[in-house]
């Protein structure tokens, strides 16, 4: 397995090794980081969802010999991916709020409580913003795209990442007491996915278009 550029591999682990820095050092909330990957991932599935809704063409999913497993009309794939990928995050945001949220009664009440409390007064606004915009360019030019594939495999592979979190993360908080074991695993496996994309893209289309 080959990996980036020394100096592109630096920056990859540095920058995704920050939110552990900022929790040993400046004592950054280890759960509002985790709400933070939830809410970036809940940006990407809405602009993943837009850009197959409203794709110049009939968005298709290649397979590993680059042939068409699936395709249809944008909006059919998109309501497909909102509703899947939806139910996936409003389950890992009850998950995680039980798991690592103890220290924030009463932040799901309401959709009003839980964007007060994050985006606005833990200050993720400024991030997320950039993230929406960001996204939002892109979305210009992935939607004149007719293989969508590596945009829909990226956005499971972030859900599977906080799924392994919130499985495995779950013996930390049962055995430390703490949420530091499911914010270690999760840097990591956001670092593995920044590295070795094009392998696990890869992989991930074959398997999940081997035929049964």
């Amino acid at each position: 397995m080959t990996l980036p550029k020394s100096w592109n591999f630096a920056v990859i682990v540095l920058s995704n090794a920050l939110p552990l820095l900022g929790v040993f050092m400046l004592g950054w909330d280890i759960y509002t980081l985790l709400i933070f990957y939830w809410l970036e991932t809940a940006v990407i599935a809405f602009w993943t969802v837009l850009t197959l809704a409203f794709n110049i063409g009939d968005p298709v999913l290649r397979s590993q010999n680059g042939s068409a497993a699936s395709q249809g009309p944008g909006s059919f794939v998109g309501v497909i991916v909102l509703l899947h990928s939806g139910a996936f995050l409003a389950i890992h945001l009850y998950l995680v709020s039980s798991l690592y949220g103890g220290n924030w009664p009463g932040h799901l009440d309401s959709p009003a409580r839980f964007v007060q409390t994050f985006v606005f007064e833990q200050k993720l606004w400024p991030m997320l913003a950039f993230i929406f915009i960001h996204r939002g360019v892109i979305f210009l030019e992935d939607r004149r795209q007719e293989d969508v594939t590596p945009l829909v495999y990226g956005l499971y592979a972030r859900i599977v990442v906080m799924q392994v979190v919130i499985i495995v993360g779950a013996w930390g908080v049962l055995m430390l007491g703490s949420g530091l074991f499911g914010l270690v695993l999760l840097v990591g496996m956001r670092t593995a996915l920044d590295l070795f994309w094009p392998q696990i893209l890869t992989y991930a289309i074959r398997v999940g278009t081997k035929p049964s």
